[in-house]
C-alpha cells in the first residue's frame, strides 16, 4: 500500500474510533453495588468502575486501530521494537553553550522567586485546614497516621508545614504558604532540568540544541505560576512523577545504571508519602520499569531492582515504625473509598455535560501523544534515536496514568490539572521536528531568529522582575512569616475565634462536625479524633470508627448552616450524626457554627 493512502486510512479510521469509543461510553456500565458512602456516584447508583474503563477504552480505541492497521499492511512491523535493544550512536556529552544557557535559567528562576509577592489572600478554611490541622496536631504529639486520617499525602497534610514550623521555631500561617510556593519553584527548576536533559537525545548541532532547550524551558515554565489561589496545568504535587521520569532518563544514557534503579526504587516508598494519587501512578511506572528490563532482557538489572525495591521498603518500615500499619491501612482505605466519597461522574465526550469540552480536548491529546510515540517505533526515517523513542514512549504513558486523577473527581480543576503533560509530550515532539527541518535547510534567517529569542528572553526576564521585592526580601520573607492568623481570616471567623477562645481554653481538644477544617488550627486544640477532615470519614466503616473515638470528645463544633461544598455533613455522614444527636446538646451558636457539649 502507497504510504500517502496508508496514512490516509490511518486518519479516517483513528477519527471514527474516537466516534465510536463515545458511542460505546454509557454502554459500559458496571452493575452498582452498594458502598455504603453517600456521595455522587452513590446518589446516581454509579459504579467507580465505570469511569475507568470508560476511559481505557476510549483511549485504546484509536491505538487499537492503529495498530491494526500497521500489521496489516506489514506483519513484520514488530519486530521493529526489537531495535530498541540497540544502542545509539549518540554523543551524549552536553555542550558548554548549553549548560551555560541552563545556569542562566536556574539565576532567572530564583531572581523571579525572590521578585515574587508572598502568597497573603484570606484563607481556605477547607483546603487550608488541610494542610494546617493535621500538621499542627503533629507539631504537639508527633502522631502521623495513628492521628491523622490523611487523604492527600503525610507530607503534603502534614510533615511539610511542620518541618518548616519546627526550623523557624514559630507556628504561623505565611510559613505553611511559604512551603508551597518554595515546592512550586522546586516545580519549575525540574521541569527546566527535563528540559535540558532532553536535549543529549538530540541529533541536532549546538545552536539547535540551544534553541529547543529554550523553547521547551518556556513553554514548560508556562504551565505554573506563583499563584496559589489558581488552578495550573500542572502542578507541584507532580514532583515525583517528574524526577522518577528524569531518573529513567538517566538510566537509558549513563553507565551508573545500578545507582539509578537505586534511586527509583525509593521513590515508590517516598512518592507515597508525598501524595498517594502521585505514589499510585509513580508506582505503576516502576511495574513498567520492571516489564521493561524483562523484554529487554535485562535480567540481571532486573533482579537487583526487585532487591533495592524491598530493600527500600523495609528501612522505610524501620524508620517510620509504629506508624506503619496505620500508613498502610490508610492507604488502602483511601484507594477503597475516596473516589466514592467525593467523585464525580466523569462527563461523556463530545457531548453538553458539565467540563465536556474540557475532558474531551484532554483525553483526545492523550491519545494523539500515545499515537506519536507509537508511531515513532515504525517510523523508518531516522529522526529519533532509539533511546529517544523509548522516552517518549514513557512520557505519554505518564501522560495516560495521569488522568486517573481526574478520574476520581471529574471537576475542571482536576481535569485542568492533568493537561500539562500532554502539552509538555507535544511541544518536545514537534520541536523536534521543527528544528531539524531548519537545519536540513540551513536557513540563515533561521539562526538569526534564534539568537534574537535568545536575547529578546534574556530582555524580557530582566524586566519583568521586581528588583525592590529581591532587594528587600529578607525583610518581607520576616513580615510575611510572623503575620497573625487573623491577617487571614474573614470577619465570621476573626469574631468567632475572639468570642469561643476564652470557652475552650481548659478543653485538651476539639472536635470538627464542619468541613471548616482550619478550626483546630485557629483555636490551637488538637482534634480529638483523627478525622479532623471529616467529610473524608464518609463510608460506615470509617464512620462507625468515628463515633468510637468520639468518647474524647467533650466538644463538638459543627455547621449551623448548610455547606456548599459536596453536600450537608448531617446527610452524608448519618450514623455520626445520629449519635452526635443523641449524645451532645447545643450549648451555643456563633454566626454559621454551633457549639455542642457532651451530655456526660
Amino acid at each position: 500500500m502507497k504510504p500517502h493512502k496508508e496514512n490516509l486510512i490511518i486518519f479516517i479510521s483513528i477519527i471514527f474510533s474516537f466516534f465510536f469509543g463515545t458511542f460505546f461510553w454509557e454502554n459500559i456500565n458496571f452493575e452498582f453495588v452498594d458502598p455504603k458512602i453517600l456521595g455522587n456516584y452513590t446518589l446516581s447508583k454509579h459504579d467507580a468502575k465505570n469511569d475507568i474503563f470508560r476511559y481505557v477504552f476510549f483511549i485504546f480505541m484509536p491505538i487499537f486501530t492503529y495498530i491494526s492497521i500497521k500489521f496489516y499492511t506489514d506483519k513484520n512491523i514488530f519486530k521493529k521494537i526489537a531495535n530498541l535493544k540497540k544502542n545509539d550512536h549518540i554523543n551524549f556529552k552536553i555542550d558548554n553553550s548549553l549548560l551555560f544557557l541552563f545556569i542562566i535559567f536556574l539565576f532567572f528562576l530564583f531572581l523571579q522567586f525572590f521578585s515574587i509577592e508572598f502568597p497573603d489572600h484570606k484563607i481556605d478554611s477547607y483546603h487550608d485546614g488541610q494542610r494546617l490541622s493535621s500538621a499542627f496536631k503533629s507539631y504537639l504529639d508527633n502522631t502521623l497516621w495513628s492521628g491523622s486520617y490523611v487523604t492527600v499525602g503525610i507530607f503534603y497534610e502534614t510533615l511539610s508545614t511542620k518541618i518548616i514550623w519546627s526550623l523557624f521555631n514559630n507556628v504561623t500561617i505565611g510559613l505553611a504558604r511559604f512551603t508551597e510556593i518554595f515546592y512550586i519553584l522546586l516545580l519549575k527548576i525540574s521541569l527546566i532540568y527535563l528540559s535540558f536533559i532532553f536535549t543529549k537525545f538530540l541529533r541536532l548541532n549546538s545552536l539547535y540544541k540551544n534553541s529547543f532547550f529554550l523553547l521547551n524551558g518556556l513553554i514548560f515554565l508556562s504551565l505554573s505560576d506563583y499563584n496559589t489561589a489558581t488552578v495550573d496545568l500542572i502542578s507541584f504535587r507532580e514532583i515525583p512523577i517528574i524526577i522518577f521520569f528524569i531518573l529513567f532518563i538517566h538510566y537509558l544514557i549513563s553507565s551508573y545504571q545500578k545507582t539509578i534503579l537505586f534511586l527509583i526504587s525509593i521513590l515508590s516508598i517516598l512518592s507515597l508519602l508525598w501524595s498517594i494519587d502521585r505514589g499510585l501512578i509513580c508506582n505503576l511506572l516502576i511495574i513498567l520499569i520492571s516489564l521493561y528490563l524483562l523484554v529487554t532482557s535485562d535480567f540481571k538489572n532486573f533482579f537487583i531492582f526487585i532487591f533495592f525495591l524491598t530493600l527500600s521498603w523495609f528501612v522505610s518500615f524501620l524508620i517510620i515504625g509504629h506508624e506503619f500499619n496505620y500508613f498502610i491501612d490508610n492507604t488502602i482505605s483511601v484507594y477503597r473509598e475516596m473516589n466514592y466519597i467525593h467523585g464525580l461522574i466523569h462527563p461523556t465526550p463530545f457531548s453538553a455535560d458539565d467540563n465536556a469540552s474540557r475532558a474531551t480536548k484532554t483525553i483526545i491529546l492523550i491519545s494523539l501523544c500515545l499515537l506519536i510515540s507509537l508511531s515513532t517505533l515504525f517510523n523508518l526515517k531516522n529522526y529519533f534515536s532509539n533511546r529517544l523513542k523509548v522516552v517518549l514512549i514513557c512520557f505519554s504513558i505518564i501522560c495516560f496514568l495521569s488522568y486517573l486523577y481526574a478520574l476520581g473527581r471529574s471537576d475542571g480543576p482536576h481535569i485542568k490539572n492533568s493537561f500539562g503533560y500532554p502539552i509538555i509530550f507535544l511541544s518536545i515532539y514537534f520541536s523536534h521536528l521543527f528544528f531539524i527541518m531548519i537545519s536540513n535547510l540551513n536557513l540563515k534567517f533561521g539562526k538569526i531568529f534564534i539568537y534574537a529569542s535568545i536575547v529578546f528572553f534574556t530582555l524580557f526576564s530582566l524586566l519583568s522582575l521586581n528588583y525592590n521585592n529581591i532587594i528587600k526580601y529578607n525583610e518581607r520573607f520576616k513580615t510575611f512569616s510572623n503575620l497573625p492568623d487573623s491577617y487571614f481570616m474573614n470577619v465570621d471567623e476573626v469574631q468567632f475565634v475572639k468570642e469561643i477562645s476564652p470557652f475552650i481554653e481548659n478543653f485538651n481538644c476539639i472536635q470538627l462536625f464542619s468541613n471548616d477544617a482550619i478550626l483546630n488550627y485557629l483555636l490551637k486544640k488538637k482534634s480529638c479524633t483523627k478525622f479532623y477532615f471529616v467529610w473524608s470519614a464518609a463510608s460506615l466503616n470509617k464512620q462507625n470508627e468515628f463515633i468510637s473515638e468520639l468518647n474524647n470528645a467533650d466538644i463538638i463544633i459543627s455547621e449551623g448552616q448548610k455547606n456548599n461544598w459536596d453536600m450537608p455533613l448531617s446527610k452524608k455522614m448519618f450514623a455520626v450524626q445520629k449519635y452526635i444527636d443523641k449524645n451532645y446538646y447545643l450549648y451555643k451558636s456563633i454566626n454559621k457554627w454551633n457549639i455542642l457539649l457532651s451530655k456526660k
